[in-house]
């Protein structure tokens, strides 16, 4: 397992197994790519509460007490259907698609990229008005940033944008 941070995104690329510490911090990634042949298990997990705290915000509470508590390994595909992995990749592909995202994520701007990362991690513990007060608390934010100005520019330009993250 590789793990990448981009931008304040981690990715991680998983071939082989991904079992008890690896299954722990792929659970902890933003975004999780597996090589069709990647096998997966909690079993072995150091921290059994993290573990099954990740897997329930992740998957809902049945489907992390049958992957906890039935200690069976799954493939790739059932990861996917599962939704611990957001992309299967055909074997030999798997680094060049994590390339290509980390490639399309650094050019995004940083300071969006970074507040789609904590809006959508905070979503999951607010309330709906909550929620949407976080979203307009980071458009107001991000509206009156360099990046946003620089974007704008370029737009009608027709050139690609300069992100500093100011």
């Amino acid at each position: 397992m590789r793990r990448i941070d981009v931008g304040g995104v981690a990715i991680v690329a998983i071939d082989g197994a991904c079992v008890g510490h690896d299954f722990e911090r792929a659970l902890d990634a933003d975004i999780r790519l597996a090589d069709a042949t990647a096998t997966f298990g909690a079993d072995g997990v150091a921290d059994v509460d993290g573990c099954a705290r990740r897997l329930t915000r992740l998957l809902g509470e049945a489907r992390a007490k049958e992957i906890v508590l039935g200690g069976r390994p799954f493939d790739a595909a059932a990861a996917l259907r599962l939704g611990v992995v957001t992309r299967v990749l055909p074997p030999g592909e798997l680094g060049d698609a994590v390339t290509v995202l980390a490639d399309t994520l650094a050019a995004l701007p940083p300071l969006a990229v970074r507040a789609v990362r904590e809006a959508v991690r905070a979503t999951r513990d607010l309330t709906p008005d909550a929620g949407l007060a976080l979203e307009h608390a980071h458009f107001t934010r991000l509206i009156a940033s360099r990046d946003h100005k620089a974007a704008v520019e370029a737009f009608f330009e027709r050139r690609t944008a300069v992100f500093t993250g100011e």
